[in-house]
């Protein structure tokens, strides 16, 4: 039997999910045209006429990645919980995107052309931020007053988790991320949402 020809969406769908292996198993020095070629078993002028320069393909791999990463829903009642669940859940899945963006971040950066904010923007879309939802919730549920939180003590909990994957390229002990919550974050909310702080 011959092979089905993949065309249009289905190519490029194949093409973003090999160069997403490659990238995710040898670093963005092994993403090259003639290696994405052979992996997604195609030609490589196919490739290089929907992306004429590999900062095109990075940025549509990580966008066409992004689309299948799940959305979280969380709603454990409890604001530290629920922050502390969705941290947990970017902790289990964080190998792959360590080692895509420190590859990037390194010896390629100057060649990528993009900072690690723009990339990570292709990754993760305008999805709704999980944080401010959460935040929300507990405001409506009057465990949080409903003070103004500034837009970097809403980042906070994941600006410290990156730094700290940056740092060291692994997942985080689960403790780190009880002392970012607890120790730092829930503290900075409590004194932003109301003067009486968080209700115990």
């Amino acid at each position: 039997m011959t092979a089905t020809r993949r065309r249009g969406a289905e190519l490029e769908a194949a093409v973003l999910a090999a160069a997403w292996e490659l990238l995710s198993e040898r670093g963005y020095g092994a993403l090259t045209y003639e290696a994405l070629a052979q992996q997604a078993k195609t030609a490589k002028q196919v490739i290089y006429r929907r992306w004429p320069t590999k900062r095109e393909l990075l940025v549509a791999v990580l966008e066409h990645h992004g689309t299948l990463l799940p959305s979280i829903q969380v709603d454990t009642g409890s604001l530290r919980d629920d922050v502390l669940t969705l941290m947990r859940n970017s902790n289990a899945r964080i190998s792959d995107l360590t080692a895509i963006f420190s590859g990037l971040i390194g010896t390629h950066f100057d060649e990528v052309e993009a900072t690690p904010r723009e990339l990570r923007a292709a990754l993760f879309g305008n999805r709704a931020n999980a944080v401010e939802a959460a935040l929300e919730r507990a405001v409506a549920r009057g465990e949080i007053g409903a003070g103004e939180i500034p837009a970097r003590v809403i980042a906070l909990p994941y600006d410290l988790y990156r730094h700290e994957a940056v740092m060291t390229f692994a997942s985080m002990p689960d403790e780190v991320l009880v002392e970012i919550v607890d120790q730092v974050w829930l503290p900075l909310v409590g004194q932003y949402a109301s003067a009486s702080g968080l209700r115990k």
